[in-house]
C-alpha cells in the first residue's frame, strides 16, 4: 500500500492536476478526444434551463477521456439565497456514491492478501456470527419477529454484490422495515464499531445469497475495512485513495477536507408549488458512513472515475490492478436475485453494469458501462469501451413534489450524444 502513497505527485503531474489546486480545465477543443462540441453545447443549453426553472438548484458535470477532461459543464447555484453559482468545486453530499469508494477500498485490501472475499463477516466483525434470519417479515401475536440461525454464512462477496440479507432504512411495508427504521445507523450515538452491533442485532431478512435487497452492507464494509487493515475507515480512505488521487475535497469529516461547514450546498426540497425551499433536517452522518456518509465535488470525484476508467490507475498511482476492476466492474449478480425491476443490466461489486440486450429488447445502455447515483441525485457512470468517465453533481432531497426528470435521465443520454468516434 505504500507505493500508492508514494506515487501520488507523479499521477497528478501526469494528470495536469496539481497537489493543491481544486479546479480543473477541459481541454480546448474537445473534438481531439472524440467528442461533438454541438452536443456539449445542448448539454450546457438543457442544464441551464433545468436549474432557470428550479428542477434542481444547480448543476456541476465534467466529461473526460483518458485522463484528460473533454468538457465542463455548470449551471444555476450551489446557494439560492446568496447566488453563489454551482460549480465543479462545489462541494456536496454523495450519499450513495459513497458505496464504490468502498467497494474499492475493499478490493484494495483484497489484492494485499488482508480480506478474502469468501471470508465470513463474523471473521472480521464477530456480532455477525449470533445473525439470524426472519421467519416472518411481519410480527407475531405476541408483537415479535421471529427468527431462525442462516442456513448460509454472510461473506463479504455478499456485502460487496448486497446479497447479505441486510435491510435499510427505505422499507416501511412491513414490521421488518419498521424496525431497520427504528434502529437506523444515521440516528443515535456511536462510532463504526459501535453501530455494527447495533446493526448485527436486527434479524436478516433472508439468507445470505438469496436475494439482491439493497442494505447497509458498504456501512459493513466500511468496518471490514478498519479490522482489515488497522486504520478508521476515514483514514484509510484518506491516505490510500483520496491523497493519492488528488482528492482533496473529499471524506467524512470537515477536519479532513479543504473547505469549511460553510462551503457546504444547502439540501434543497422541492415545495407544493414547485419552488425549491432548503431542506431543515440536512445532516451529514458523525460517524464514517462507508455507504452514504462522503462529500465531495464534481473535480475531485471525475478523478475517483477516470482511475476506474483507465483500469485501476489515474497517471502514475494504480489503485487497482486492472483484473481487480475488471472482476469488480463484471455481472456478480443472477437474474433471479435480482428480479425484473433490473432487466438489462446487473450488479458488480458497488455498481451497476449493463448488460448486451436480449433480442428484441431495448438496450439499457452500453454494454460493459457502469454507474451508481446518490440519494440526492448526484451520478455517475464508467464506459470502458470508450475510456469516458462522467461526473455530474447536484442538491435535492428526495421528497413528494420532487420534479423530474431525475439528472441521470438527462445527463447520461446527452453525454452519450456527444460521442463522435466509433
Amino acid at each position: 500500500m505504500a507505493f500508492r502513497i508514494a506515487t501520488a505527485a507523479l499521477a497528478l503531474a501526469a494528470c495536469g492536476f496539481t497537489a493543491h489546486a481544486q479546479s480543473i480545465e477541459a481541454v480546448p477543443d474537445p473534438r481531439a478526444l472524440g467528442f461533438d462540441p454541438a452536443a456539449f453545447e445542448a448539454l450546457d443549453a438543457r442544464l441551464d434551463a433545468l436549474a432557470a426553472e428550479q428542477a434542481r438548484p444547480g448543476y456541476a458535470a465534467i466529461i473526460a477521456r483518458g485522463d484528460r477532461v473533454a468538457h465542463i459543464s455548470e449551471a444555476g447555484f450551489i446557494n439560492i439565497e446568496t447566488g453563489a453559482p454551482f460549480t465543479v468545486d462545489s462541494p456536496v453530499r454523495i450519499a450513495s456514491m459513497s458505496k464504490p469508494v468502498t467497494a474499492v477500498a475493499t478490493m484494495m485490501l483484497v489484492e494485499d492478501g488482508l480480506v478474502g472475499l469468501d471470508d465470513p463477516v463474523s471473521d472480521y466483525i464477530p456480532a455477525f456470527a449470533d445473525v439470524e434470519v426472519a421467519v416472518s417479515l411481519m410480527a407475531d401475536e405476541t408483537g415479535e419477529i421471529q427468527t431462525r440461525p442462516p442456513e448460509t454464512v454472510m461473506t463479504v462477496r455478499h456485502l460487496l454484490t448486497h446479497t447479505s440479507g441486510l435491510g435499510y432504512i427505505f422499507e416501511n411495508q412491513t414490521d421488518l422495515g419498521r424496525l431497520y427504521i427504528e434502529n437506523s445507523l444515521y440516528s443515535g450515538e456511536g462510532n463504526l464499531e459501535a453501530r455494527m452491533e447495533q446493526l448485527a442485532a436486527l434479524p436478516l431478512y433472508n439468507d445470505p445469497g438469496d436475494t439482491w435487497q439493497y442494505s447497509y452492507a458498504n456501512d459493513v464494509l466500511g468496518r471490514v475495512v478498519e479490522v482489515a487493515s488497522g486504520m478508521p475507515l476515514e483514514d484509510f480512505m484518506e491516505t490510500e485513495i483520496f491523497e493519492p488521487l488528488g482528492m482533496h475535497a473529499t471524506g467524512f469529516f470537515f477536519d479532513d477536507v479543504n473547505f469549511d461547514e460553510a462551503d457546504m450546498s444547502p439540501l434543497y426540497v422541492h415545495a407544493e408549488d414547485g419552488s425549491l425551499v432548503e431542506y431543515a433536517e440536512a445532516f451529514m452522518p458523525d460517524w464514517a458512513s462507508g455507504g452514504g456518509g462522503l462529500v465531495s465535488t464534481a473535480s475531485d470525484y471525475i478523478r475517483f472515475a477516470m482511475m476506474l476508467a483507465n483500469d485501476g490507475a489515474l497517471g502514475d498511482v494504480r489503485i487497482l490492478e486492472p483484473e481487480t476492476l475488471a472482476l469488480m466492474a463484471s455481472p456478480q449478480v443472477t437474474a433471479e436475485q435480482l428480479g425484473e425491476s433490473w432487466q438489462g443490466r446487473s450488479y458488480g461489486f458497488g455498481v451497476d453494469v449493463v448488460l448486451p440486450p436480449a433480442e428484441g429488447a431495448d438496450p439499457a445502455g452500453v454494454p460493459g458501462d457502469f454507474s451508481w447515483g446518490g440519494m440526492f441525485d448526484t451520478d455517475f457512470f464508467i464506459s470502458p469501451a470508450t475510456d469516458v468517465s462522467a461526473v455530474i453533481m447536484t442538491q435535492i432531497q428526495p421528497g413528494p413534489n420532487r420534479a423530474e426528470p431525475r439528472t441521470s435521465a438527462v445527463f447520461r443520454p446527452m453525454v452519450y450524444a456527444s460521442f463522435a468516434f466509433d
